[in-house]
């Protein structure tokens, strides 16, 4: 199985020492070509407009953080929803969260492919990987 390369990755967090340390690794690992960072969901969505709106790339994933300001990961994925976006593109919960709950309610949304737990790692970017592949 030939893993392709994801050329662009949205991370979405309003923690920016999360967003240096992902972004980081994700450099180092060579998970990617190009990030793109968001303080919250609704910077995401409003971006996900433009580009769709001007015929940009899309991302090939998306990770985000559930407890934020503005737009809250959950508002987001309901708000990405309503996009209609033609190509599916996967979204992974990205949270300090430990709550039982918030991963129960993960698996409720068909556009989120995983649950990670901060901090990431090259082990949870390579699980990434072999999910999207």
């Amino acid at each position: 199985m030939t893993i392709n390369k994801i050329d662009l990755a949205y991370i979405i967090d309003d923690d920016e020492i999360i967003i240096y340390l992902t972004g980081a690794l994700i450099k180092k690992e060579e998970f990617c070509n190009r990030t793109e960072t968001f303080t919250d969901g609704l910077q995401a969505i409003k971006r996900l407009k433009v580009a769709i709106e001007n015929n940009e790339d899309l991302p090939q994933v998306i990770l985000f953080d559930l407890n934020m300001p503005v737009m809250d990961g959950w508002e987001f994925v309901d708000a990405y929803m309503k996009l209609g976006i033609d190509k599916s593109i996967p979204l992974f919960v990205f949270t300090s969260s430990i709550n039982p709950a918030d991963k129960e309610k993960s698996f409720s949304y068909t556009s989120i492919k995983g649950f990670i737990q901060k901090p990431l790692t090259k082990q949870k970017l390579d699980k990434i990987l072999r999910i999207i592949s």
